[in-house]
């Protein structure tokens, strides 16, 4: 990274040489002089920095030289942007008028002393770099970079690039049938994927996980990178992520363990573990042994680089991953090299497979090398490539990182350094791709020539740049086609750690030492001491980034801590403090050159020191989820570089401060806070501080509209409709979502009108928590644009305008609207097209709503979830012949025959019936409907795919039919007091069936008898069923039950709470036992 970092730095010192603000600076004595000479040092240096990037890695002398030249340009650089700072600061206060107590505050002492200070210290600097540039006794060339094409000349876009995938069909199939096969003699049974780095293990290992057949075949699926960090605890606490949705926090192992177990018991899994290292035995089997409470049939799939560790695990089968055959190795380097995979000539097709040779069959270097080829066009720069850069690598050895290495050399300099940076990542991670992006600004990675393009959007360009060239993958898009995060390859990352040496560590534990040479440091560890982190940073004080990845929620920097982290880490470009406890010092104006700062989960600060608008570098400001922050300082519009400030989670807000609508910088702005009418609003800005920010992007949300004191005029002065960047847009009465309680109508009861918050037609998600205080807007019917749309709560609309005809509109929800009676439609004819887009549909409490008119000429064309709740009066549905999710709760009966039958009401007098297959739908719940008594077999005779099923709370429901649900697998019955549950329910045809719950069921008496003839029935549950005394005798009969669960049930739980009861026997032969919530039996083991 010394090489390329060179380069960047020696342009961004030529940048602040030649700025404005260091040219105003005749007051200073001196200085003007000075820096004049050091852009001159600087700029013959630069001129030969490419050819000295060339040499680097191959000669030493070369290499030495380059070492002191970087260390001295660092210096350079820290200097001059500490005086662009103080000169900045300076401007400030003579050309704006500020406030005294600003102008105080920003005053500096003498400036005849400080400019002679100034001088002599870049005196020195220049003086430096003339005697290392004197002492170079090697020639260098003179040569200006060749800018890459951007990704945009590629036809495609980045989300195809991602996988291509060659062969492996035969490997996968042996993959795929160990996984269906049954259980090999064990609970659990592993097969693993070895090869060497690059091969495609983890490919493959998608490849079946994905597959369709494996997809129905396991309850639960968990993904897991191992990597070179194999902790037991670690693994588990990634294993409940994948079941849970979040990494548990701050549990003990043992807490761990039961967790994990309660959520595997008796489900079928599949688990991957990617990228396994350890040869560790103990530790190996002390993770294993957690993990065989799961189903007979589950699998474990492991991919590793090493033998040994498939023996070591003791896998029942290895699928030894070899190079692609020639032929493939050919057909994957063609589908990257040339365009559209059409190769340009016989001679590329003749040179080319001379160069695929050279990659052994390994997918990842044949990626590497085809994406750079991509951008030589002619034969002879294939040729010279060929002859001179492939000319090293050793057939006989594994030249894989080496060929990687090679793709490496071909990008410019500031990609170099862009994908160096990513090393302080840890393995396996999965980055976000934007905060990586700011990270990469922050540390001025990213350049320029456009003004009117957004450094972000550059940033982005960078990435899919990277992306192309394969040193990223599995990246993940949002819903409207935004980047969302992405991951590196493990050789990817070695590379990325090996080309920045000693410039980037991280560092795995609070042992290890960062070296003095070292400016970019990441923290793998828990970080529960600042001692811990200080004792790891003995001698770095030129620190540029440091970000500890797992800040402890137990531990709060003391205020004398903080001061040393500042005075530590004062040439610190990214920061990240989060616990640092009550306040921030007011100590923290010693991060001068900090950029990029994050503060959030900072629970208990409530306000911000005055001293961080001394932080004028500052461009971004992370504030998340800081619960109790009341306040932004005063005098936020000081910090004129600023771009981008998150506040999500910062719900003690009480307003936004004057001024900041003069940040001409700032690009996101998530949260937006209106005053209250109260001492606070003297000090607060209204909405026309959003007049001007039309740069804003991403995320906007506006809150406390209810304390709008002139609605029409501040609406119109918040200027939404020039804010052409921003995509997501949320209008709240109140907080919003998960805060508004609609029965609270605020300050008065006047409502309020949305006309003149008219956004731009660009935007593509739109939120209205109305409150019942703000009118529906007629502006919505404009924007063409949107994928997403909620409106909630709000008045006057009667009937909703024909978006029917929105190209992208992929979720709508409409919740709360009392007066909705009808949705418009713009369909004329029945071939036209029907909300072309739409996935997502919720209808929720619109007691007036009667449908869609004219519903006989509408579909639904792409519907996979439908959810009606408390709609009484629909009627006039359109047809839903894709849907697979189906919820209605508190509606009636009619609605649900009307759905299932696929009935389309032409009018209240009329209607016809169109019977369309309801195949598709997979889960059925229905919740509330007290007029329905009977689920016959004509209502359910074609939910043949069906398999999961809820009714609860329909308390006449007499019969429900099971004939046609032979792939149902989970039913749910709760509180259907008349519910037959004899034989004429025909349980026998329930043959897929394995988790069946009983809740509230107070007529309940006994078991079903036609249950003993469901043999595939895993799990059992009862809860609240007070009047069933006991269980059947043949429950035996039932031989593949795995788990009893028992809750609520006073008498069950009398009769059977050990295994001294004299019905034990009834229940005995289930493994697993569990009676209000305490295990009785477990994996066959009486546990009182």
């Amino acid at each position: 990274m010394a090489d390329a970092i060179l380069t960047d730095i020696a342009i961004d010192i030529v940048k602040k040489l030649g700025s404005l603000g260091l040219r105003e600076t005749r007051l200073w004595w001196g200085v003007k002089e000075e820096l004049e000479k050091l852009r001159v040092a600087v700029s013959m240096i630069q001129a030969v920095l490419l050819d000295a990037e060339e040499q680097y890695s191959l000669s030493h002398q070369v290499k030495v030289w380059v070492d002191s030249l970087k260390e001295a340009f660092y210096d350079a650089d820290d200097l001059l942007d500490e005086f662009s700072t103080d000169v900045l600061l300076k401007q400030m206060i003579t050309g704006n008028k500020m406030l005294r107590e600003v102008s105080l505050f920003f005053s500096s002492s003498n400036p005849f002393v400080y400019g002679l200070k100034m001088a002599h210290k870049i005196e020195n600097v220049r003086s430096r770099l003339d005697e290392i540039a004197a002492n170079r006794r090697f020639h260098l060339n003179e040569c200006q970079e060749i800018t890459a094409p951007m990704v945009e000349e590629r036809e495609q876009t980045h989300s195809s690039l991602p996988q291509v995938v060659v062969g492996r069909k035969e490997d996968k199939k042996k993959i795929v049938d160990f996984l269906l096969s049954s259980s090999y003699g064990e609970n659990v049974s592993i097969i693993s994927i070895v090869g060497i780095g690059g091969l495609g293990k983890t490919t493959l290992a998608q490849l079946a996980y994905n597959d369709v057949m494996v997809k129905s075949y396991f309850e639960l699926k968990m993904w897991v990178c191992i990597s070179d960090n194999f902790g037991v605890k670690i693994v588990v606490e990634k294993i409940l992520e994948c079941l849970i949705g979040e990494k548990p926090k701050n549990l003990e192992m043992n807490t761990l363990k039961d967790l994990l177990r309660e959520k595997i018991h008796g489900k079928k899994y599949l688990l991957v573990l990617d990228d396994l290292w350890n040869e560790d035995f103990k530790k190996w089997f002390d993770l294993k042994d957690l993990l065989v409470g799961g189903a007979s049939g589950s699998k474990i799939m492991v991919t590793t680089r090493l033998e040994n560790v498939a023996k070591m695990i003791r896998s029942n089968e290895t699928c030894k991953l070899q190079g692609l055959l020639d032929h493939e190795s050919w057909s994957l380097f063609a589908e990257i090299a040339f365009n559209q995979g059409r190769v340009t000539s016989p001679k590329h097709e003749i040179i080319g497979k001379e160069i695929v040779a050279k990659c052994i069959g390994v997918p990842l270097a044949i990626r590497a090398i085809g994406s750079l080829l991509y951008y030589k066009n002619t034969t002879n720069e294939w040729e010279s490539f060929k002859e001179k850069e492939l000319l090293n690598l050793n057939e006989e050895e594994i030249g894989v990182m080496k060929t990687l290495r090679l793709s490496y050399n071909y990008l410019p300099s500031h990609l170099k350094c862009c994908f160096a940076y990513c090393g302080l990542f840890p393995k396996g991670a999965k980055i976000t791709i934007r905060y990586m992006v700011s990270l990469w600004l922050a540390q001025g990675f990213i350049r320029s020539s456009d003004s009117e393009q957004s450094f972000e959007d550059i940033g982005l360009k960078y990435f899919k740049n990277l992306l192309w060239r394969s040193f990223f993958q599995e990246v993940e898009e949002d819903i409207f086609g935004n980047l969302l995060s992405c991951k590196m390859h493990d050789l990817i990352h070695d590379l990325a750690v090996q080309v920045a040496g000693e410039e980037n560590i991280l560092v795995n534990s609070d042992a290890q030492r960062v070296k003095k040479e070292t400016r970019h440091v990441s923290l793998n560890f828990e970080v529960d001491s600042w001692q811990k982190v200080a004792s790891s940073l003995p001698n770095a004080t030129k620190v540029r980034t440091f970000i500890p990845l797992k800040w402890s929620i137990r531990h709060d920097i003391k205020k004398v801590e903080c001061q040393e982290i500042f005075s530590k880490l004062s040439h610190a470009r990214v920061l990240n403090l989060q616990c640092l406890g009550e306040r921030v010092p007011h100590s923290i104006d010693k991060l001068k050159h900090i950029r990029f700062l994050d503060l959030s989960e900072n629970k208990r600060i409530e306000v911000l020191p005055n001293s961080i608008i001394k932080l004028q570098n500052l461009q971004f400001l992370y504030l998340v989820n800081c619960e109790r922050l009341k306040q932004l300082p005063k005098h936020i519009k000081m910090l004129v570089n600023l771009q981008q400030l998150y506040l999500e989670g910062c719900e003690s807000l009480t307003h936004m401060p004057c001024g900041i609508g003069q940040l001409s910088s700032l690009e996101n702005l998530s949260v937006f806070m209106v005053a209250k009418d109260n001492g606070v609003s003297k000090h607060s800005g209204g909405l026309s501080e959003l007049r001007d920010l039309n740069n804003l992007r991403g995320w906007l949300h506006i809150k406390n509209l209810r304390y709008v004191k002139d609605p029409a005029s501040e609406f119109e002065a918040a200027n939404l409709k020039e804010k052409q960047h921003l995509q997501t847009l949320i209008l709240a009465w109140k907080f919003g979502d998960p805060y508004d309680n609609n029965s609270d109508s605020g300050p008065n009861d006047v409502e309020i009108s949305l006309e003149k918050l008219r956004p731009h037609v660009n935007l593509k998600w739109l939120i209205v928590f109305g409150c019942g205080r703000l009118m529906f807007p007629n502006w919505i019917s404009f924007l063409t644009n949107l994928v997403e749309l909620k409106i909630v709560n709000c008045k006057n609309c009667q009937h909703f305008p024909p978006l029917d005809q929105f190209p992208s509109l992929k979720r709508l929800g409409l919740h709360n609207l009392n007066d909705l009676e009808y949705i418009e439609s713009g369909v004329k004819c029945r071939n036209a097209l029907f909300f072309p887009s739409l996935e997502n549909l919720w209808l929720e409490n619109c007691p007036n709503l009667q449908g869609w008119r004219k519903p006989q000429l509408l579909q639904f064309h792409c519907i996979v979830y439908l959810q009606i709740t408390s709609c009484p009066n629909l009627t006039s549905m359109p047809l839903i012949p894709s849907i697979q999710h189906l919820v209605l709760i508190n509606a009636s009966k009619k609605l649900l025959e009307d759905i299932m039958k696929m009935r389309i009401s032409v009018s209240q007098s009329t209607s016809s019936c169109s019977s369309i297959s309801t195949s598709q739908l997979k889960v059925l719940q229905i919740e509330g409907i007290e007029d329905l008594e009977f689920l016959s077999e004509d209502l359910l005779q074609n939910l043949t795919s069906l398999q999961s099923l809820y009714i609860r709370n329909c308390p006449r429901l007499r019969n429900l039919s099971s004939r046609h649900l032979s792939s149902l697998v989970f039913l749910v019955i709760k509180a259907c007091e008349e519910l037959d549950l004899s034989d004429d329910m025909q349980w026998h045809y329930l043959r897929s069936l394995r988790k069946l719950q009983f809740r509230n069921m107070n007529k309940l008496v006994s078991l079903p008898k036609g249950l003993q003839h469901v043999p595939t029935l895993l799990t059992l549950l009862i809860k609240r069923c007070p009047n069933l005394i006991s269980l059947p005798e043949w429950m035996r009969s039932l031989t593949e039950l795995q788990y009893l669960f028992i809750k609520k049930c006073s008498q069950l739980s009398e009769r059977y709470e050990s295994n001294m009861c004299a019905d034990w026997a009834e229940i005995g032969y289930i493994p697993n036992i569990s009676i209000d919530k305490r295990w009785i039996q477990e994996d066959g083991c009486y546990k009182l």
